[in-house]
């Protein structure tokens, strides 16, 4: 394991495949191998293809806060309501409004079955209250609905329509939905969970403790792949093979002393093995990770950090760790999405960015030549200086 050195500061916008700006800032991207969908904080939303051209554009209730996409839909959930838009034409199906804020949903992968949750927050209490599953189907028919005092922070579901949910306080551990009812398992941690993502087979989902808790077809994976971190997970990826993993240490925490960073990120192989980590200074937390396009026939690997004045986007090889870019911006980045082919991501202020594979390593390679360039430049400097 090592810990690694800054990378390269760069612009963002000389790294574009293309560059939107909307009028409100980003709240939730979706990304596939066709198109690329915004949802805004006054309920647009906005969908491009990979050319960046236009395909529709159409405004919901409120804030837009998640999506999913099954067959020929787009399910968003949007202030109190779930929306079903047909992904085609961008034209409303159906909505339905929920009980609180909505916050999650998911989808089977042909669009057929349907689960949002929504949340009551107490301003009293300063914390949520109830929370409400609700399962539809595509033609927008309520089936099902049942309401727990914890509130889900992610969804997996099954081609079958049955779904895991890991909770908060005060039961913790995690919902299974059926089409019929919700069951309550524990998990190796009585720790809340924070977040959670759905890997190439399994479900990985994060706790404040620090554990992170593997998850396969419904049934938790006891082993060592997944260690115990320093602090509160704030976020996961693994969509490619072994995980990326960002933490919150708080000052005077067991492990703070890590240079006194309150952010951490880490990289990790399939099997568990530690393959590298970057740190942040105080007041700074890495907010998102994701893996993102490949680069030197490797999978790169994006965290984005924020300390209320600044927001930073680091880029390194995903299994080398080696630096590739490091761009800062005065907007937060607040959303972001990737694959192999591309990256988004979205701002605060609205703005958002598409990267694309072979662009960035065209313009890597570029930073590569000026730096030989400059390097030989320097060395017939030194020996014009020798002799003379």
């Amino acid at each position: 394991m090592r810990i690694m050195e800054e990378a390269p500061l760069r612009d963002l916008r000389d790294l574009a495949w293309f560059e939107r700006n909307l009028d409100a800032g980003i709240s939730a991207l979706h990304l596939d191998d066709e198109r690329l969908i915004a949802g805004d904080w006054d309920g647009g939303l906005h969908c491009w293809d990979l050319e960046g051209e236009t395909q529709w554009t159409v405004k919901a209730s409120n804030r837009v806060s998640g999506f999913a996409v099954g067959g020929r839909w787009l399910y968003a959930v949007c202030g109190r309501d779930v929306v079903s838009i047909e992904l085609s034409s961008g034209e409303i199906c159906w909505e339905h409004e929920l009980e609180g804020s909505s916050d999650l949903v998911a989808c089977t992968p042909e669009g057929e079955t349907i689960l949002a949750t929504s949340s009551v927050f107490d301003l009293e209490m300063n914390d949520f209250i109830e929370s409400t599953i609700w399962r539809f189907n595509s033609e927008g028919k309520l089936l099902h609905q049942d309401s727990i005092d914890e509130r889900p922070w992610a969804i997996s579901m099954r081609k079958d329509g049955v779904a895991f949910l890991p909770l908060s306080r005060p039961r913790c551990g995690m919902i299974r939905a059926t089409p019929e009812e919700l069951h309550h398992t524990p998990l190796p941690t009585s720790s809340p969970a924070t977040c959670g993502t759905i890997a190439q087979t399994h479900t990985v989902v994060g706790h404040v403790d620090g554990t992170l808790t593997c998850i396969d077809d419904g049934m938790v994976m006891d082993d060592d792949t997944y260690t115990n971190q320093p602090g509160t997970i704030e976020s996961i990826s693994a969509t490619e093979p072994g995980f990326l993993v960002s933490i919150v240490i708080e000052q005077g925490a067991v492990g703070a002393g890590f240079g006194g960073a309150e952010g951490l990120a880490r990289s990790y192989d399939e099997k568990g093995k530690l393959l590298w980590q970057i740190e942040t200074e105080l007041g700074r937390n890495i907010e998102h990770v994701m893996y993102g396009p490949v680069v030197n026939d490797q999978a790169s690997a994006w965290f984005t950090s924020w300390d209320k004045r600044k927001s930073v986007v680091e880029v390194r090889e995903a299994i080398q760790g080696a630096p590739l870019l490091r761009s800062e911006s005065d907007s937060r980045v607040t959303s972001i999405e990737g694959n192999r082919e591309y990256l988004a991501l979205g701002l605060e202020d609205g703005t958002l960015y598409l990267i694309e594979s072979d662009l960035l390593s065209r313009r890597l390679s570029s930073i590569d030549e000026i730096k030989d360039e400059s390097h030989r430049s320097d060395l017939a400097e030194k020996l014009r200086r020798l002799r003379s």
